[in-house]
């Protein structure tokens, strides 16, 4: 799994925001916001294991899954509400 991960400046805090999940963080550097959103996308594969919730929380913000080939991609269209001038860079990172 290929995420996009947005930094922005919100306030004195950077935030690390993964629009395909609405999953973020947030720290005192953009080094920290990733770092603690590493640790959050941690947390919710490893309760999405747990619970066997992952296929149907991917379906429900959008994601499409194909089993043959094993495919799973984000959704093509996503809605941003980053203010104008704050979005300080862009992250991919994959997932196993």
């Amino acid at each position: 799994m290929q995420v996009s991960l947005l930094v922005f400046k919100q306030g004195d805090y950077f935030v690390a925001y993964c629009p395909a999940l609405e999953l973020s963080s947030y720290g005192d550097s953009v080094e920290d916001a990733k770092a603690g959103f590493d640790d959050a996308m941690d947390i919710y594969l490893e309760y999405c294991e747990e619970h066997g919730t992952l296929e149907q929380d991917l379906l429900k913000h959008g994601w499409t899954i194909e089993r043959k080939p094993n495919k799973v991609e984000p959704p093509s269209r996503i809605k941003l509400d980053i203010p104008a001038g704050q979005l300080i860079s862009q992250f991919h990172k994959t997932w196993n």
